[in-house]
């Protein structure tokens, strides 16, 4: 996972509904993607209003991750990618969808799959991974390639804490923002516009915190909850 872009809790995306819909999605043939949260709309994890899949598992652990409890690869929540892909279909009004953990690219091929049904919707793909660049788009992988084919913006790279940055996208400067499509523009989330952080408050009133907190902030928000 690259570094702060992260979920506390499981969410479904404002409403107790959207998290009882995570637990249900628990069976059927085909893909299935360990889940380790969702939320509905997200305005901190790319341009425009996205939905956010946050995958379980991640064997790189950056020190200073936010989203250590997401490093094991015990299974949290089996959903699958066909549940997922029509749950999202159905959210209006979001740009497209953001795979976060994590790491999607352990996830690669049933990630590659629901980007595909995402993007044949017209709507764009977001993909954040703690791998280089460099390593991922010279993989010779098919599920990696399969995923970066579908993959219209991609954050790559380890969060470094020593190198803390300000960008929207980024949380350490040696990550980079890759356009792979003309769906978004370069430049995105690139610069020192500051970093976002979002709280989602679910009717059960559970508390979601995405973006790049600082801790005082999240303290705050556990205290809240």
């Amino acid at each position: 996972m690259p570094a702060g872009n992260l979920s506390f809790h499981v969410s479904g995306g404002g409403d107790a509904a959207g998290i009882e819909w995570l637990f249900r999605a628990m069976g059927g043939a085909g893909r299935m993607i360990n889940c380790a949260g969702f939320l509905e709309r997200s305005g901190v994890n790319g341009p425009g209003l996205r939905a956010v899949v946050w995958v379980q598992g991640c064997p790189i652990g950056c020190q200073g991750c936010f989203n250590r409890d997401m490093w094991s690869f015990a299974k949290k929540c089996l959903v699958h990618e066909e549940e997922l892909a029509e749950r999202i279909l159905a959210i209006p009004g979001i740009a497209g969808v953001t795979f976060s953990g994590g790491e999607p690219f352990c996830q690669a091929a049933p990630l590659a799959a629901l980007a595909k049904t995402v993007r044949e919707s017209g709507r764009s793909v977001v993909t954040f991974s703690g791998y280089p660049a460099e390593k991922l788009l010279s993989s010779r992988r098919k599920d990696w390639r399969a995923l970066l084919q579908q993959t219209d913006l991609l954050v790559a790279g380890p969060f470094v804490r020593e190198r803390r940055t300000q960008s929207s996208l980024c949380a350490s400067a040696n990550q980079q923002i890759l356009s792979l499509s003309e769906r978004i523009a370069p430049g995105i989330g690139g610069g020192e516009e500051g970093t976002g952080v979002e709280f989602t408050i679910t009717s059960g009133g559970e508390v979601v915190t995405t973006g790049f907190p600082e801790r005082a902030i999240l303290s705050c928000g556990r205290r809240c909850t």
